[in-house]
């Protein structure tokens, strides 16, 4: 930048009258500081035509070592109205590109590491957010692809804030409130924060939409009828003078068999009871968490410790459950000539549960800093994670009919049934994961272009899991120890070849070249190897082209591998029954995973057109083959139930009952799509004329995306019919399209977000095709608006009862959509309405913070 000796001059005498900003005064201090800047900006026009210009060069402070491909200022993110950098992250991620994947994190132009605690520093302590430019991956040791965010800090800022927060859906039936409390301090190269959060959300029980209840008898102590449906005795029609069908036992706790008079008074009665007020559509979830983080200089060095303990329990109804016996005749607790079926419940209106608690304590420690001109960062990482899995599945029928037939004389049908007759399972899991890594980066050589830089980065880790499952009753059924050890190496290579503004003017603009190698080992697997390759291209400033090839070969992560075995039950489409179905769900480790091969190849081009940079133009091409590479279950599509017969429970009436959703490997996968989209930013005029108010610009953030799967198709394994995911396989959308529109200034904006996906078709193999399903995703919007009083009107800002409020809400789904399935004759199956399928609909979320 060009500054004049009068713009310079007149920095510094501000600068030296601005009084140093004590905890309490840091905005106004940072305002002074902006106030300089503009007075430099408005002196650097006046300037006298043909006056001296002074060049200063100098890196601001927090830079990356990889120039930046959108930068967010402090302005545009205030905009954003958004509470945590972790959900300002988020919000940002149609800018990071249509894979979603977590970025790599930088804070002040270092890696962050193992340290998350930054996550949740409110918005306000950054200066300005960049997404460093792709070729930043191989710089910092990440793997390729994966972009890299640098949150740079201001100096100084503290803050303490109370927020609460309330959401349910406009239907009602479900309530969710949140509470967080957080402290926040930055100065200079120190900070610290501590940040605890509560979460409850209530469940969401059947009886809450307009679901029809399963056929079936629903009774609190049960009924008694023939087993034919016909006549129960003759002798009981004869005593209540009718013939009599049903009759309703005389309550759970008789010591004796009782008497057919003592049914006559309860024939043709019942006591029956609504069974959706047992089932959850949605469970209800409790959480708890704590984060301590601390930063601060040690010597030459930076140090940074942090803690985190998490707590989340969920718990659901799957109903209560109701058991068909025969009592046959000579049972020493039957008063009939002939046998008769008994309907009960176990122990009355008690429903079995389906409950899960996940709890976790882990710390790290990061030390950066310069060593034998090596900018090196060491992490060292602990977490300890228990599980606790119970799992309810229904009434020992078995048990019960054979006690019955021997005529047990110590079984009483008619009261209540010891706990040991329900079925169930519990899983305990508990493991210890502990990892180092370090990172190395130098510029070794000087090119004409800029330095060769090289990074070096290695990281080893072990996981020791020990598991157990029991029945309700606490006997053994399971056990598994396992501990695996996890090494891997990468060196990477960034080759600046030619570069504007470096000596003589380069003819095909900026070029450079990385390269990255990397070798991995695992216990129980043979070493792994890793090579990529990209190349940048800009030959005008407007232009940037780049493409990237990587190949490697992969083991199975920890968690894949040995991750804690969860049970639970899932509301899913069955295709093949053509019902909505609530199958017992398997998810965690498979042990059995092995490692496989994936090739991966991207082109991309950004275009700038103009010199401000506010329009920008993407575009791009994946192709990706993978072999043998571990892969989440799909979806349970009739062609993928077909491929994976051994993971799908069925019982005798076809009826879906369990699936074994852990990974698996699959024979081949090729994937290929177009990806393309624009960004558009920039600030136009004040938000408010209200008298008083602060007047900031007000910023316009816009971002379009899409992706058109060009193919996409998987060979599960040899000797299997390849399953095209595009072509009825899945019910995979060809067209995703995603936008975010957001307006706002300091203290009042809104965002608008929303998403749209092409309708699919599942087909059965070998089907009539017009069984055929079409599946329909929704559109999806949603909308949500904030407002800080204290920066729109003056008078609340000097008052300590109305100053650092913020007030926010949020709707998801406006339109209330849901993804609609139906047969290609446009016939909707019963089981498929809209109640069945996304039981919540549109949801209100209202929050209130207050900063003191």
């Amino acid at each position: 930048m060009r500054w004049s000796r009068r713009s310079i001059a007149s920095v510094l005498l501000t600068l030296n009258l601005a009084p140093a900003p004590a905890d309490g005064r840091i905005a106004a201090g940072e305002a002074a500081t902006r106030r300089a800047s503009d007075q430099a900006q408005r002196n650097a026009q006046d300037r006298e035509p043909g006056q001296d210009d002074i060049v200063v060069t100098a890196p601001r402070r927090g830079d990356a070592q990889v120039a930046a491909e959108t930068e967010f200022s402090e302005d545009q993110i205030a905009s954003q109205g958004l509470d945590s950098i972790d959900d300002l992250l988020l919000h940002l991620r149609p800018f990071l590109g249509p894979d979603g994947e977590e970025p790599v994190l930088l804070i002040n132009g270092r890696p962050a590491g193992f340290d998350r605690s930054i996550l949740g520093y409110p918005p306000e302590a950054l200066t300005r957010l960049a997404i460093l430019k792709p070729e930043a991956a191989a710089r910092y040791g990440a793997a390729p692809g994966r972009r890299v965010v640098n949150l740079v800090l201001k100096q100084h800022f503290a803050s303490l804030d109370l927020d609460a927060s309330t959401s349910a859906p406009l239907r009602g039936g479900q309530m969710s409130n949140g509470l967080i409390a957080a402290r926040t301090i930055v100065h200079g190269d120190a900070r610290w924060n501590i940040r605890a959060n509560i979460g409850r959300d209530s469940g969401m029980r059947k009886n809450a939409r307009s679901i029809p209840r399963d056929a079936g008898v629903y009774d609190r102590s049960g009924v008694i009828s023939a087993p034919d449906g016909g006549e129960i005795d003759p002798a009981l029609s004869a005593a209540a003078g009718s013939t009599i069908t049903t009759a309703a036992l005389p309550g759970l706790a008789p010591t004796m068999p009782p008497a057919l008079a003592d049914l006559v008074a309860t024939a043709g009665q019942g006591d029956p009871f609504d069974p959706n007020a047992y089932i959850s559509l949605q469970p209800a979830r409790k959480s708890v968490s704590l984060t301590i983080g601390m930063a601060r200089p040690v010597g030459p060095f930076g140090l940074s410790l942090s803690l985190t303990a998490n707590s989340l329990g969920s718990e659901a109804l799957r109903g209560v459950p109701m058991a068909s016996v025969v009592l046959p005749a000579g049972n020493p607790w039957s008063p009939f000539s002939r046998a008769i079926l008994l309907t009960r419940p176990l122990d009355g209106i008690s429903a079995l549960r389906a409950n899960n608690l996940a709890q976790s304590l882990g710390g790290s420690l990061m030390l950066n800093g310069s060593v034998a001109g090596w900018q090196a960062n060491l992490g060292i990482n602990y977490r300890i994670s228990r599980n606790d899995n119970l799992l309810e599945t229904g009434i020992d029928t078995r048990s019960v009919q054979r006690l019955l037939d021997i005529g047990d004389p110590a079984f009483n049908p008619y009261a209540r049934w010891p706990r040991h007759l329900l079925l169930g399972t519990r899983t305990r899991t508990a493991s210890d994961d502990w990892s180092v890594r370090i990172d190395l980066q130098k510029g070794v050589v000087q090119l004409p272009a800029g330095p060769l830089t090289i990074s070096l980065s290695g990281n080893a880790s072990r996981t020791a899991t020990h598991m157990r499952q029991h029945d309700t009753m606490g006997n053994a059924i399971s056990t598994n120890d396992r501990s695996r050890d996890q090494a891997n190496v990468q060196a990477g290579l960034a080759v600046p070849i030619a570069r504007r503004g470096n000596g003589p003017p380069s003819p095909i603009g900026d070029l450079s070249v990385d390269l990255t190698a990397g070798w991995q080992s695992m216990s129980e697997s043979k070493p792994q190897w890793r090579l990529s390759s990209g190349v940048t291209w800009s030959p005008i400033s407007a232009v940037q082209f780049r493409a990237m090839l990587d190949d490697q070969q992969a083991s199975p992560s920890m968690a894949e591998l040995d991750g804690p075995i969860i049970t639970t039950v899932m509301r899913m489409v069955d295709y093949a029954k053509q019902v909505v179905a609530e199958p017992i769900v398997i998810t965690g480790g498979n042990p059995a995973l092995k490692g496989g091969s994936r090739r991966e190849m991207r082109v991309s081009a950004m275009v700038r057109p103009l010199k401000s940079g506010m329009l920008t133009f993407n575009v791009g091409y994946r192709q990706t083959v993978s072999k043998n590479m571990p892969s989440p279950l799909p979806e349970l599509t009739p062609a993928i139930e077909a491929a994976f017969k051994d993971r799908i429970a069925r019982d005798a009436d076809g009826n879906l009952v369990s699936i074994d959703a852990r990974s698996i490997n699959i024979a081949k996968d090729r994937i290929a799509d177009l990806s393309g989209g624009l960004a558009l930013r920039f600030a136009g005029g004040n938000a408010t004329t209200i008298p008083g108010a602060r007047a900031d610009p007000v910023q316009y953030t816009l971002a379009l995306n899409e992706t058109y799967h060009l193919k996409s198709d998987m060979l599960v394994k040899a000797g299997l019919p390849v399953i095209d995911r595009l072509r009825g396989g899945s019910g995979l959308s060809r067209h995703t399209v995603s936008l975010q529109f957001d307006v706002g200034t300091r203290g009042l904006g809104a965002s608008l977000g929303a998403s749209w996906n092409s309708a699919a078709r599942i087909v059965s193999p070998g089907s009539n095709p017009d069984q055929a399903f079409r599946v329909t995703p929704p559109l999806t919007i949603g909308l949500s608006t904030f407002l800080n009083p204290d920066n729109i009107f003056r008078g609340w800002r000097d008052n300590p009862l109305t100053k650092g409020w913020k007030i926010s809400a949020t709707v998801q789904n406006l339109l209330n959509r849901y993804r609609r399935v139906a047969l290609v004759n446009g016939q909707i199956p019963t089981g498929y309405t809209h109640d069945e399928i996304d039981p919540l609909g549109r949801t209100i979320r209202l929050q209130i913070r207050k900063r003191f």
